[in-house]
């Protein structure tokens, strides 16, 4: 495991991400411990998925330090991200899933991370019995039992949604990076990808973007709210009422400040060719080509 000597699984000082003139995030300092579940709310454009991308490694701030899991974002090599992405499993918009795998194939996907599982597996689309039942169990648990032998692109959005839940199960990630995970599905499901989602997480330290309040208790101890990418503010859950969630999402959005405008500064981190445990799309593409 690796996490700062201190527990911290991010720490972030002076973060600055800008493009076309816009301060998409600005954040002097934010710190997350190990086992922390923490939900970040704001308005649509507020900076929340930005920060995942940051912390994901998939966007570059124009300046400032992020550590994720102990590691500064900036000094990476190759090798060095790889690592990462092995230990933070991502539940970004998008999924990333591999359209003609089908479920069970994609949620094994999720188990390359583990150390001591052979790449040839990969290519070959071949698991230990062990891992296949894990694997379905996963997804039986999402209700997905009849549909693990059919090919991504033939589920709903909500059924996508619930493998790449299932994924990370396999995964057995560190940090858990997690964007609106529940927004493609009906209320009688949300619930329950709500619980798989702390189970995937249940020994790593889980960052959610929420959208709907009356999720928060089921995924968060610590409620972030942004906004014009800046934190408004930083609480525990109980702190959390309606009075302070109305007056985050009546702010009115704020200019960038002086000095801001010029070329836009979000970029994205280098192909490293590394795997980040389901999410990589260079990852899926390895074991959709056996």
């Amino acid at each position: 495991m690796s996490i700062a000597s201190d527990g911290l699984v991010v720490r972030i000082n002076d973060l600055a991400v800008e493009a076309d003139g816009r301060v998409l995030l600005q954040l002097p300092r934010l710190q997350i411990a190990a086992g922390e579940r923490v939900a970040i709310v704001g308005a649509n454009g507020a900076g929340k998925s930005t920060l995942l991308r940051v912390l994901g490694g998939f966007v570059r701030p124009a300046r400032g330090e992020v550590e994720v899991l102990g590691r500064r974002l900036d000094t990476l090599d190759r090798a060095g991200w790889r690592r990462l992405r092995f230990e933070t499993g991502q539940l970004l918009q998008g999924l990333h899933l591999v359209p003609r795998l089908t479920a069970r194939e994609n949620v094994l996907i999720g188990a390359l991370a583990r150390p001591g599982l052979p790449a040839w597996r990969s290519w070959a689309r071949c698991f230990p019995p062990a891992l296949v039942a894990e694997a379905d169990a996963a997804l039986d648990t999402l209700g997905l039992a009849a549909m693990r032998h059919l090919r991504a692109d033939r589920l709903s959005g909500g059924e996508r949604q619930k493998v790449g839940l299932a994924r990370l199960q396999l995964q057995r990630p560190r940090l858990v990076l997690a964007d609106e995970p529940t927004a493609a599905l009906d209320p009688a499901a949300t619930a329950q990808a709500c619980a798989a989602l702390c189970l995937a997480a249940a020994e790593a330290t889980l960052l959610t973007v929420v959208h709907q309040p009356s999720l928060l208790p089921l995924l968060a101890d610590r409620v972030i709210g942004l906004d014009a990418g800046r934190i408004v503010f930083d609480c525990p859950l109980a702190a959390v009422d309606a009075a302070l969630l109305d007056a985050l999402y009546a702010a009115p959005a704020r200019p960038a400040p002086p000095g801001t405008q010029g070329a836009a500064e979000v970029r994205e981190a280098p192909d490293d060719g590394g795997h980040d445990g389901g999410n990589s799309e260079l990852a899926a593409a390895r074991l959709a080509a056996g």
